[in-house]
């Protein structure tokens, strides 16, 4: 039975935050897309942008293929996208299919903020 994803953000200085709770299908992608008008770029032109799949256990095709498109909209607008709390074999397959060339795996959001911090620095 697919448990319902619900999506909350936080915005810490120029960066939102989306935690995502629940399984990531077709209709839970679906859901991600209306979350906002990622189109248009992040709210109050953030220009860093991370996910957290802590609590995300399963993600099927249709699944990566939303996150693919959410990528692709915010690519265009010079947006830093990062995520952590990947499972393993969740994390290969962002490499597979190419997804992790947009989204960044870091291991914890320290890991993820922290980093952005240090290129911000330079």
């Amino acid at each position: 039975m697919e448990e319902e994803l619900i999506i909350t953000s936080e915005v810490m200085n120029d960066t939102l935050l989306i935690t995502l709770k629940g399984d990531l299908t077709k209709t839970s992608g679906e859901k991600l897309l209306k979350f906002h008008q990622w189109e248009q770029g992040l709210p109050n032109n953030l220009s860093i942008f991370i996910i957290n799949f802590d609590d995300v256990h399963y993600i099927n095709s249709a699944g990566i293929a939303y996150l693919i498109r959410l990528c692709r909209l915010l690519d265009g607008n010079h947006i830093t996208m990062r995520a952590f709390g990947l499972e393993y074999h969740y994390e290969k397959m962002f490499s597979i299919v190419g997804l992790s060339r947009y989204l960044s795996h870091y291991p914890s959001q320290w890991a993820a903020v922290e980093g952005i911090e240090n290129i911000n620095k330079n």
